[in-house]
């Protein structure tokens, strides 16, 4: 029966995912720190606030496991920033951080790499005699992504000749950026170097044998040659 309440209208898409999604899995694939906009932010009484460094989160395999409502669709990958801040009494410091302090993860380098579950929780704060609460999701589990049948030996014939063209694609790229270039080159449709990039198996593999270098330029992790 369809509602007759405009009251009890859902959201849909990427909205109603942003603000129905609770706790949920996900394999991290990128994590870098970027900057707002000026005038992005703005205080409680409206005043704009500086600008400020926030860390993007990339996931792929999401697994949902609570959400306020069901869901009109589940994501290839989902994407969720994090403001940063330097003070006591933030999101950033009581509830983030202190839930990567909880599983000892550095941040940002060690989430990539791992499947986590990150649960939403809330902040209040009371500024200028006003009530306010901010929310975001945080750190509730950790597993280690074991990329499948990973051998040292070469997998395929052309598999040397597909990671020198990783390599190549990869100097200038942060981890997720590198990822999603992979995946639309046609070349590595259905590959095993493509398998390998999803869980970060190939720029480690490229920083090991000196390949690749990591440097941070614009506040952010981008691969270069040495």
């Amino acid at each position: 029966m369809p509602i007759t309440d405009r009251g009890e209208a859902k959201e849909s898409g990427w909205r109603q995912i942003r603000a129905a999604l609770r706790v949920f899995e996900g394999d991290v694939i990128g994590a870098d720190f970027g900057m707002w906009p000026e005038g992005n932010l703005t205080r409680a009484d409206g005043t704009p606030v500086p600008p400020r460094e926030y860390l993007e989160i990339v996931c792929t395999n999401l697994k949902v496991l609570e959400a306020l409502e069901e869901l009109s669709f589940i994501p290839d990958e989902f994407t969720f920033r994090v403001t940063c801040s330097d003070y006591k009494g933030t999101f950033w410091v009581e509830d983030f951080l202190a839930s990567a302090d909880t599983y000892r993860l550095l941040i940002p380098e060690e989430l990539v790499g791992k499947r986590i579950t990150w649960k939403w929780v809330t902040r209040k704060y009371v500024i200028q005699g006003r009530n306010v609460e901010t929310g975001n999701f945080v750190i509730a589990g950790v597993r280690e992504l074991i990329p499948p049948e990973v051998a040292p030996e070469p997998i395929h014939q052309g598999t040397e000749d597909l990671m020198a063209i990783a390599l190549e694609i990869a100097v200038g790229k942060t981890e997720a950026q590198f990822r999603s270039a992979l995946s639309l080159h046609p070349l590595f449709s259905n590959s095993r170097v493509l398998q390998m990039a999803k869980v970060g198996a190939v720029t480690a593999a490229l920083v090991d044998e000196g390949s690749l270098v990591v440097v941070n330029e614009g506040g952010k992790s981008v691969y270069r040659k040495p």
